[in-house]
């Protein structure tokens, strides 16, 4: 039986990827800082590089993630180290645990969870798309490099979903921060991103956005950094306007947002 290793599994997406995988056959190892079978903090490289050689994963899924919103030059120095830590250096440290086990035994899968933000500016959530566009750099970076020495056993992937509304983005619903992450139609549905992930794992590819036509117009709108620096404001105002809808939403009675049975 195959294994897979996911971090920050304790909710939103990193539960949805349990289940996914789960119906797929795996066997599961889930690791959180609490809430998880497995304790892992991604910022102790040592403890990861010992969570690896224990389960030797088939594949391992670098999901753990904190959002720090705020003003990136007023946030405090605390914070922007805890983000940092966990987004950036957990990935890192996760995929290089990951790749001491996977290398030795030829084979294996690095799925590095990045975000839509890996490509755009995001005010009001500098700081948490830096270290997303740092995840994609980094993962293709040393793809680049296991390429250049030979090693074609390993993949690396980079998955860059649109905003989800897990837990993370809820308990923000106030946060004028993080309206960008809801200038969308529709916030994505994290069991989505889950059949992506187990789909990519069957059919590897360097990156992959979800939806994939969110993706190609960040994608598009990157090669313009001076233009999409001034469609922020009209894109923060569209998300200020969802948040509205789904606070409204959230204080309606089920049963005026269901109706009736």
């Amino acid at each position: 039986m195959a294994t897979v290793l996911i971090t920050g599994a304790a909710g939103g997406l990193g539960q949805s990827l349990q289940q996914a995988f789960r119906g797929e056959g795996y066997e599961v190892v889930a690791t959180d800082v609490e809430g998880a079978p497995h304790v892992l903090d991604v910022t102790d490289p040592d403890a990861c590089r010992a969570m690896a050689r224990c389960h030797r994963p088939d594949v391992w899924i670098n999901n753990a993630a904190l959002l720090g919103a705020g003003e990136a030059a007023s946030q405090s120095d605390s914070e922007l180290e805890r983000v940092v830590s966990v987004n950036l250096l957990g990935c890192i440290n996760g995929t290089r645990a990951a790749l001491d086990v996977m290398r030795k035994r030829g084979s294996g899968h690095i799925i590095n969870i990045g975000s839509l933000a890996s490509w755009v500016p995001v005010p009001g959530e500098a700081v948490y798309a830096a270290t997303k566009a740092g995840i994609l750099s980094y993962s293709l970076g040393l793809l680049a490099e296991l390429k250049r020495e030979g090693e074609s056993g390993v993949a690396i992937s980079v998955v860059c979903p649109d905003g989800m509304f897990t837990p993370m983005l809820s308990r923000a619903l106030d946060n004028p921060h993080i309206a960008l992450s809801f200038s969308a139609p529709h916030l994505v549905d994290t069991d989505t991103v889950s059949a992506r992930v187990v789909g990519l794992v069957r059919r590897p590819r360097r990156v992959v956005s979800v939806p994939r036509w969110r993706g190609a117009m960040v994608r598009a709108m990157s090669a313009a950094p001076d233009h999409l620096l001034g469609l922020s404001n009209i894109f923060g105002a569209l998300g200020r306007r969802n948040q509205e809808k789904l606070r409204s939403a959230s204080s309606e009675p089920a049963t005026q947002r269901h109706g009736p049975g």
